[in-house]
């Protein structure tokens, strides 16, 4: 299933019906720069109770530390990765992950909400850059025929780098402090650095065309009805999908598990994140992404309304979790499969770019959504009911894009 059809689409040297070895590892560094992606944005959610306890404050308040990032991750998508189709990817995801690692260093040293708050939008600059730039980059280098895969597997790596961070978080730190487990983070994304440059190709240098792609390539013609109802399945998709990775430790808490046992229910969250996504980055290669994407999205609802609404004991929670993980990124993450198909090569990172940078609204509300939610002692289940809207939107517009462009 393709919805575009350009000779400029061809896979980097690769034929269209299989993968090439350079092909493969290109794919398998994306995934690995998801991995990092997800360490440096879900770190911040894993230490968040400490930080408030140390720092005095309240929920509400720390909200604005996490729809920092996200803003940051909107200007990256927006404003950054479309740049890549021009000056080449493979420069800006380097400077990208540079950025990333510099800055959460320095986030280690911060003393307040704000001072970290400021870090974090730097550090979400360069993640939206590079989940942009690294989706484009896999759906020009995979096979045709497995290009769905290839741009959903790599969403795996998200949820798997946050899964190790949360691990890692839960045993580094009682011993080590928030300080070091930040610092440990930043040194991951600086030694990925050298590998960005030694292992993508120069050819990614150069955009498609050679030319400048624009906002009005990306709305234009047929492409305008698809490019807003992926604007409008990001942004409700994004509000359901960061107040759960903004949260889902606290929320844990308040379901009853003490710290520890939290931060271990979010890794298991995140582990479902991972299932789900592969699964369904296989079923991608047979089946409709749209109908995929629809259902699982609209499934979380129903999750959702479960996890907040029942008491359960120790296992029921971590069972929900990863279920909540299936559902929730494994539909989500088949919007990129979905965007790589909608835009050619030619204007695929700013036509991804800006689908995954204007659902940032999405991202930054929710979080303070949920944070309000939580600062007005609601029950749990009228604060996961909050979010079901959205995720229904989300679902029905997934499935109106259309095939016929």
């Amino acid at each position: 299933m393709a919805f575009v059809s350009a000779a400029s689409d061809t896979a980097l040297d690769t034929a269209d019906d299989r993968w090439t070895r350079k092909a493969m590892g290109i794919v398998v560094l994306c995934f690995a720069l998801n991995m990092a992606d997800g360490m440096d944005l879900l770190v911040v959610s894993f230490i968040a109770p400490s930080l408030q306890n140390e720092w005095g404050v309240s929920s509400g308040q720390f909200a604005i530390v996490f729809s920092a990032g996200l803003a940051g991750m909107a200007l990256g998508g927006l404003g950054l990765a479309p740049m890549a189709d021009r000056f080449g990817r493979r420069r800006m995801v380097a400077l990208a992950m540079a950025l990333m690692a510099a800055a959460m260093a320095v986030s280690s040293f911060t003393h307040s909400v704000l001072e970290l708050a400021f870090v974090r939008f730097f550090i979400g600059t360069g993640i939206g850059t590079v989940l942009a730039c690294i989706s484009a980059i896999a759906a020009r280098v995979a096979p045709r025929k497995h290009r769905n895969f290839a741009v959903g597997v790599l969403q795996a790596g998200y949820p798997i780098g946050a899964m190790f961070t949360g691990f890692m978080t839960a045993w580094a730190l009682p011993i080590f402090g928030w300080h070091c487990v930040l610092l440990g983070t930043a040194a991951v994304s600086a030694l990925l650095v050298p590998v960005i440059l030694a292992i993508l190709p120069a050819g990614l240098d150069a955009g498609a065309s050679g030319q400048r792609a624009s906002i009005g390539e990306v709305v234009s013609g047929a492409r305008r009805a698809n490019s807003i109802r992926l604007w409008v399945a990001t942004i409700c998709g994004f509000m359901a999908l960061y107040f759960i990775t903004s949260w889902i430790t606290k929320l844990s808490i308040e379901a009853g598990l003490p710290q520890t046992q939290a931060i271990i229910a979010s890794a298991i969250y995140n582990f479902g994140a991972f299932a789900g996504t592969v699964a369904m980055s296989i079923a991608g290669t047979h089946y409709d992404v749209r109908r995929l994407c629809s259902v699982l999205l609209a499934a979380t609802a129903g999750v959702f309304l479960f996890f907040g609404g029942v008491s359960m004991p120790l296992w029921g929670v971590l069972a929900s979790a990863f279920l909540m993980g299936v559902t929730l990124q494994g539909g989500f993450n088949m919007l990129y499969p979905l965007a790589a198909q909608v835009y050619p090569d030619a204007v695929r990172a700013t036509g991804i770019g800006w689908a995954f940078g204007i659902g940032r609204i999405g991202a930054f509300t929710g979080p303070l959504l949920g944070g309000w939610a939580l600062g007005q002692h609601w029950p749990l289940v009228a604060i996961f009911a909050l979010f079901c809207g959205p995720l229904l939107i989300a679902a029905i517009s997934a499935a109106g894009v259309s095939k016929d462009v």
